[in-house]
């Protein structure tokens, strides 16, 4: 099991000193060929300094000024030497002549002769510069060779971490199977372990969440169903023995009977349709006709209250889903309606579509939601106005919670919003197709 930290500095080092040193080695060339040119330009302005029979003026040519005096007397200059003496202190000086300002070396070896040779400054400069730059550009043309290289060693001594990253972001809501790699590296191997390690009890909590509450649920169905039997034959008999039931007694049992038994129904739906553990069967189905049949199930209690109920849009509206998880989102959404719509009030469902969406839209007169209101509704077991509703109607504030769970596996979007009646609520459902 290699290190991710050793690996990348033994690399890097490596390459650097190699790098440097094929840099460092071409600069050294260029700057040794820059030097024995210039010494070679010096041999030759020597050379030419001590013969006097040359018909060619290599002085010039390099462009140098030279001037030779024997006893006072000039006895031989260059074409860019002056005819008056270039300097009369003895080494090296800076003057002026010829429009230039040139650097000076005067040299008397004996009291007979004496030689001053002279090179312009900006020749000089110039020479300088070319050898500082041969010196850089080898380096500088390998930056780019070592940013290639580095990005090379950094993405490979990074790659287990990226294979990592990609199987996590591929699992899906409900895989808590442990993350297997080859060749894991020391730094990756304590985060993997970690990792495989709180997948494991998340998995083991949300078993335990969801056996529980399926238990519960199970378990309070059967005592119950005894009690509502018992309590509709302790109705039965108190009306054939003529007991009267002045506070109401006997129908608040049923009532509250009643509401438990809803309340763990949906609390079993909750569970079932949660998207950490739903196991989706997903399949073309046509939404209009799943909404008819919804229409259908509902419509003896709303024509018990005396209301309005229609579907607009398309007839036919085909999409991929969980046809038990859209039939529970769209009865919800009616059943609400319904429930909290008051006697004589109208309920409308209006399908249509997008390039790549299809819409649901569940929209009533009823006394609607406060805006800000529409982020709460979706908590579970929150009612507006709590457990007294104005409407008077009984309900375990689960719906919604529900509904939202369900779209969320079909990785649509839920809105609400004011309804285009005078008054009430609008909820906008958007699927994928």
């Amino acid at each position: 099991m290699r290190s991710l930290r050793r690996y990348l500095v033994t690399v890097l080092i490596a390459l650097f000193t190699l790098i440097s040193f094929v840099a460092a080695l071409q600069s050294y060339k260029q700057s040794v060929s820059r030097a024995e040119a210039l010494f070679d330009q010096d041999l030759q302005v020597l050379a030419s300094s001590l013969s006097q029979q040359y018909k060619a003026d290599s002085a010039q040519e390099l462009g140098l000024a030279l001037q030779v005096w024997q006893q006072g007397k000039l006895v031989y200059r260059s074409a860019l030497a002056p005819e008056r003496t270039m300097s009369d202190a003895e080494g090296f000086s800076e003057h002026n002549f010829g429009g230039k300002r040139w650097r000076v070396f005067r040299q008397t070896p004996n009291d007979v002769l004496t030689v001053i040779v002279a090179q312009p400054l900006q020749q000089r400069q110039q020479l300088a510069d070319e050898v500082i730059t041969a010196s850089i550009y080898p380096v500088v043309l390998s930056l780019p060779l070592q940013a290639v290289l580095i990005w090379l060693v950094v993405s490979k001594a990074l790659s287990p971490i990226q294979r990592f990253s990609a199987q996590l972001s591929s699992k899906k809501a409900n895989d808590l199977s442990p993350v297997e790699l080859d060749q894991v590296p020391a730094e990756l191997d304590q985060m993997l372990k970690t990792t495989n390690q709180l997948f494991a009890r998340l998995g083991d909590a949300f078993e335990r969440e969801k056996r529980f509450a399926s238990d519960v649920a199970h378990e309070l169905r059967t005592p119950l169903s005894v009690l509502q039997v018992n309590l509709h034959n302790a109705s039965q008999q108190w009306q054939r023995s003529g007991i009267s039931d002045p506070e109401g007694s006997m129908l608040a049992l049923q009532s509250g009977v009643e509401r438990m038994s809803a309340l763990i129904e949906q609390i079993m739906l909750l569970n079932r349709t949660n998207p950490e553990h739903f196991q989706a069967r997903t399949e073309q189905l046509d939404l209009a006709g799943l909404c008819r049949q919804v229409v259908a199930d509902w419509y003896p209690q709303i024509d018990n209250k005396q209301q309005q109920i229609e579907l607009l849009g398309l007839e036919h509206l085909s999409l991929k889903g969980d046809a038990f998880a859209l039939r529970l989102l769209v009865s919800n959404l009616v059943g609400n309606a319904s429930k909290y719509t008051q006697t004589g009030g109208t309920i409308q469902l209006e399908l249509s579509a997008t390039q790549d969406k299809a819409v649901l839209v569940v929209q009533d007169n009823g006394p609607g939601i406060a805006p800000q209101e529409y982020s709460r509704v979706f908590d579970r077991f929150y009612r507006v106005g709590g457990d007294r509703h104005q409407s008077g109607t009984t309900g375990s504030g689960l719906g919604l919670a529900i509904v939202r769970d369900i779209v969320i596996l079909h990785q649509g979007q839920i809105r609400l919003g004011p309804s285009d009646f005078s008054s009430g609520l609008k909820v906008t459902v958007e699927l994928p197709l």
